[in-house]
């Protein structure tokens, strides 16, 4: 684990690892033609189907509700008319730039980048209300622990910080399932 990464996790407390299954990975990997970075595929592994501080939702590849690979699909899809100031569309693939990694309750849609320009992988937000994006030259696991300790990573002049420990919700799995709201530890914030 990087440094951001094991912040993240310490933030947020064990997740359980209830879907972990590298073969539901190299599926996901094939069939979008491109290797996702480590560091984000262990987040996934640990906590996802989840709901981060009631806004981030991450989808995981070995789920059927909630699959990470069918988010993608569909993300592709609904930014292919996207105005993206000159930035590639969501194509995966070896030479696609943007793999959808997460969504946003508030306007955002986040991708994973990685072109010939920018050979360590990125992350991108895209306005889906106004349009534009603002690229970030760092790791998924950097731009979550900077987004869970209040930096604006989002949007300039907004962050969506929450004091106190962070709120997780895994996400229902059934049309029963009601999953209750679990938190890290106290992070002193």
């Amino acid at each position: 684990m990087t440094d951001h990464l094991s912040g993240v996790f310490t933030m947020l407390g064990p997740g359980g690892r209830r879907f972990a299954d590298p073969e539901s990975w190299a599926r996901l990997e094939s069939e979008i033609g491109t290797e996702l970075p480590r560091e984000y595929k262990e987040f996934i592994d640990e906590y996802a189907p989840v709901m981060v501080n009631s806004h981030l939702c991450f989808a995981h590849p070995a789920t059927t509700p909630w699959n990470l690979l069918k988010d993608i699909r569909e993300t592709e899809q609904a930014f292919r008319d996207a105005d993206w100031d000159g930035l590639p569309h969501p194509d995966t693939g070896a030479d696609g730039a943007l793999v959808p990694a997460l969504s946003t309750d508030f306007g955002f849609h986040v991708f994973l980048s990685r072109s010939p320009r920018t050979p360590d992988w990125s992350v991108v937000v895209h306005d889906r209300d106004e349009g534009g994006y603002r690229e970030h030259a760092m790791g998924f696991a950097e731009w979550l622990y900077r987004h869970l300790i209040g930096e604006e990573v989002i949007h300039p002049n907004g962050s969506y910080f929450y004091p106190g420990p962070v709120e997780l919700q895994h996400l229902p799995m059934t049309s029963e399932d009601r999953p209750a709201p679990w938190y890290g530890p106290d992070r002193g914030m």
